[in-house]
């Protein structure tokens, strides 16, 4: 007996090229593209672990103890700052 079900999924033409060609790049096939992407969706539904929400708790933290240190010790630069990073993002992640 296996451990493994087959599920059947029909996908729309856009994304189903779109993961051939992410299969392709990662030199996998496109079910064990789908496999790992449905784990990490799954993941993220389970909710985040203690230990994720330690570390985001530490760096919301570090975050918030910087900023109050630029505020008061560097406000000519705070604005310029939180500017730059907010054109840093979006270089990164697309526009918000």
């Amino acid at each position: 007996m296996t451990d493994t079900v087959l599920i059947s999924v029909r996908l729309p033409q856009p994304i189903a090229e779109a993961a051939k060609a992410v299969a392709e790049a990662q030199k996998t096939s496109r079910s064990n593209l789908v496999r790992i992407a449905l784990e990490h969706f799954l993941e993220g539904v389970a909710g985040a672990s203690e230990l994720d929400r330690r570390r985001q708790f530490s760096l919301e933290y570090l975050f918030l103890a910087l900023d109050l240190i630029i505020q008061r010790q560097y406000a000519d630069v705070h604005g310029e700052l939180l500017a730059e990073a907010e054109a840093r993002m979006e270089a990164l992640c697309g526009a918000a």
